[in-house]
């Protein structure tokens, strides 16, 4: 019992002196923390740490950073800004700071934002070749193919050893179609690197764009075999099936894919599609749903997945999927055209018209929505201007409208 008093005295002694110090100290001794906490991949810890510190000198910048990186890595991107924002406003001369919410604007589509970032922290910082690495990333983002490649250029230029941006231009140039330029630079790099499967995969690519379609699956299968665990491969390989009218071809290397990576999402995609062409219904909208389980935010899938239920009779589950794809864009044509097909099925057809004309108002130049408009008002009594709409379908383009003109206007 004597000696456990002295010791109660010095941790209590231990963590005054803590608190005692200058609150900067404190708050620095937290974000130590929640880095170990971090390295343990604690990461709610971590964050606790970092709201310490934060709590303890609301000027860290430091602390506001490393819990925005966390944040960042959960996809909390709103609250990873928010404390990008915060560190830059405490520090406005860190060039890190800039490009880390310059990729945070990035992933939110905020491309404008992100520009003006990647350009402070080249500014700040113009020898960094990662700021600028990111600067071409962030032009790719937008399909700025002509930007991207001046970055590229310059980098190489900078930098004439690293092959990384000869293939990075090789992708560039693949993505201009300018594919005599983008086959030279994937051979350069591929004679320096002959084993890279993303070079013969790129390569693979340029190839096809060439149309030089057996050259790019040759080259693919021996890749494959050279390296048979690396999913892209696989993927590539299956689009060109695709692309060839080979469906089998593609469904055995996207199961393939999927058998390497459960959660391929992409792979999942595609499987569906191709089931649907083939008419495997109910295999196609289990691929969807389970690819919705991967990503809920595709509404490109969802609708797919939309037509899939309907074509299987499930029209409840149809018209929720619709449902769900224009609370996320009411604009959606698409959408809007489906949803109506379903009301006309359950034989709501004055409902049916209002979206079929919300639809045109939003895309007038869609014969096949004109034409469901015409069948629709030619069902609801109304055949002068259902005949109007089946004539203005005919003039887009609509092969069966004549049909249907022939047997319900006069």
């Amino acid at each position: 019992m004597k000696h456990i008093l002295p010791i109660i005295v010095v941790c209590t002694f231990c963590t005054l002196s803590l608190f005692s110090q200058n609150p900067r100290e404190t708050a620095a001794y937290y974000v130590a923390q929640g880095d170990v906490q971090l390295q343990m991949s604690n990461v709610q810890r971590a964050i606790e740490q970092y709201n310490l510190a934060i709590a303890t000198d609301p000027s860290s910048a430091e602390a506001y950073m490393k819990r925005a990186k966390i944040y960042a890595v959960l996809g909390q991107n709103g609250e990873a800004l928010k404390d990008y924002n915060m560190a830059i406003n405490i520090n406005p001369n860190s060039a890190i700071f800039y490009d880390a919410r310059a990729r945070i604007k990035t992933l939110i589509t905020d491309y404008s934002g992100a520009k003006d970032d990647i350009e402070s922290a080249i500014k700040l910082d113009p020898a960094n070749n990662l700021f600028l690495e990111h600067r071409t990333e962030l032009h790719l983002s937008e399909s700025d193919f002509s930007n991207a490649l001046n970055n590229i250029n310059y980098l190489i230029a900078q930098n004439p050893g690293n092959d990384d941006y000869v293939l990075k231009k090789a992708f560039i140039e693949f993505q201009m179609k300018e594919s005599d330029s983008a086959q030279f630079h994937i051979n350069s790099f591929l004679s320096r690197h002959p084993t890279s499967v993303i070079g013969s995969n790129l390569k693979a690519l340029i190839l096809v764009e060439a149309e030089k379609i057996d050259t790019a699956l040759n080259l693919l299968s021996a890749t494959i075999k050279q390296k048979p665990d690396i999913v892209l491969s696989y993927l590539i390989r299956s689009s060109i099936y695709t692309k060839n009218g080979q469906s089998d071809a593609a469904l055995k290397d996207l199961n393939k894919a999927i058998e390497l990576n459960s959660t391929c999402a992409y792979a999942y995609f595609n499987r569906a599609v191709i089931q649907n062409e083939l008419g495997n219904k109910t295999a196609a909208e289990r691929d969807f749903t389970f690819y919705l389980g991967l990503d809920s935010t595709d509404m490109d899938a969802l609708l797919n997945r939309g037509f899939t239920r309907k074509l299987l009779g499930d029209f409840t589950q149809a018209t929720n999927d619709y449902k769900r794809v224009l609370e996320a864009n009411p604009q959606n044509v698409q959408a809007i055209n489906a949803l109506a097909n379903i009301k006309v099925l359950y034989g709501y057809y004055s409902e049916a018209i209002v979206d079929y004309t919300s639809a045109i108002n939003l895309n007038d130049s869609d014969a096949s929505i004109w034409f469901n408009r015409g069948i629709t008002r030619i069902l609801n009594h109304s055949v002068a201007e259902g005949c109007s709409d089946l004539s203005k379908s005919k003039l887009l383009g609509a092969k069966q409208a004549q049909e249907f003109i022939d047997s319900f206007c006069f």
